[in-house]
């Protein structure tokens, strides 16, 4: 039981946390992280599958969701948190629906229980811990940076935002997300990319304590590696390359063809570093209208570099909250958008 005092009245909480797991899959913790998403997001949470608890279960069962949940002295639930993994980013647990209840916030909870996952034995699965930070508030961005995660990339324009309810003010028509990191698993990579962003990608891998060297550019090969995600709910594409051949080109012009007339469609792009046709995928994507978002690593040793085709839908940077730690890499990002709009 820890004594947290909110700053504001002086008043104090006595808290504890508890966690579920495939060793230990308690329903009692599921049942408290379903009534902090329902208080918040009623049922509008932009997974629909979080509201089976049958599901939540079986997730919890198989490994692949671990949740903590902070309780008062009195047994209440009080603030929930998750690490998952985000296909296509395998290996790395992402810490996600975190929701502290209205009557508990300001204490100071939300960020001794994120520490506090991220210290599950079961956490050690992950090749990286990682967080997908939301652009309409900054609270999780501070939390995930004081426990050990850094900015690396954005993810731009993902979700529909009409009819999501939540505690924060929206920006813009589709939700984006700064991207953190921290690997649990910091042996060397190898980065085949431009040498425009390798500035980037060195001063984060520095920062994170993991060794770094590039490669030199490789020729494509006949056929790409590329696998696509397409979230028609939200209209959003995501092209994930493992390697990049000469039908690159033709390959995605089709699929942006196909989508493009949709209202509010967006394009993702993730490319492999490790191979040695990353950077001739970058330049050919590039012309095709994506640009440079940061980088999405250590997803089981993969490390992937960002692009966003914001395809006529406006990125509206200027009414994103970001945190100061989280300045810097945005500033980086935001230069790879000069008129704002791309089409």
């Amino acid at each position: 039981m820890t004594l947290y005092k909110k700053k504001s009245t002086g008043e104090t909480l006595a808290c504890f946390f508890s966690g579920a797991s495939d060793r230990d899959p308690d329903r009692a913790v599921l049942e408290g992280l379903l009534v902090c998403i329902r208080e918040e997001y009623g049922d509008t949470y932009i997974d629909k599958r979080v509201y089976d608890l049958d599901w939540l279960m079986a997730e919890t069962v198989a490994g692949r969701l671990l949740t903590a949940v902070t309780l008062t002295e009195k047994g209440e639930v009080a603030a929930c948190i998750c690490l998952r993994e985000n296909p296509p980013f395998y290996g790395v647990g992402d810490l996600c629906m975190h929701v502290v209840r209205k009557a508990y916030r300001g204490y100071g909870i939300g960020t001794p229980l994120v520490a506090w996952v991220i210290g599950m034995p079961e956490a050690e699965r992950f090749s990286a811990i990682g967080s997908h930070n939301a652009t309409f508030h900054t609270m999780s961005q501070r939390e995930s940076y004081a426990c050990g995660l850094r900015p690396c990339g954005m993810l731009f324009n993902l979700y529909l935002s009409r009819g999501f309810v939540h505690s924060h003010a929206n920006v813009g028509e589709k939700l984006s997300y700064a991207v953190a990191a921290m690997p649990l698993d910091k042996r060397e990579v190898s980065l085949c990319m431009p040498e425009e962003h390798r500035d980037f990608a060195a001063a984060y891998y520095r920062e994170v304590g993991v060794p770094v060297r590039f490669l030199p550019e490789g020729e494509p090969l006949l056929a790409s590696d590329l696998t696509v995600l397409k979230d028609e709910a939200h209209h959003t594409l995501t092209l994930c390359l493992e390697s990049c051949g000469t039908d690159l080109e033709e390959q995605v012009s089709v699929l942006l063809a196909h989508c493009g007339e949709q209202l509010l469609q967006t394009a993702a792009a993730c490319l492999e570093l490790s191979s040695p046709t990353a950077l001739w995928g970058y330049r050919v994507l590039s012309g095709l209208g994506f640009r440079f978002s940061g980088l999405q690593p250590f997803c089981r040793g993969k490390q992937y570099l960002l692009m966003h085709h914001p395809m006529g839908v406006e990125i509206p940077f200027d009414g994103m909250q970001i945190d100061p730690a989280y300045q810097a890499m945005f500033d980086d990002v935001r230069a790879s958008f000069p008129n704002r709009r791309e089409s």
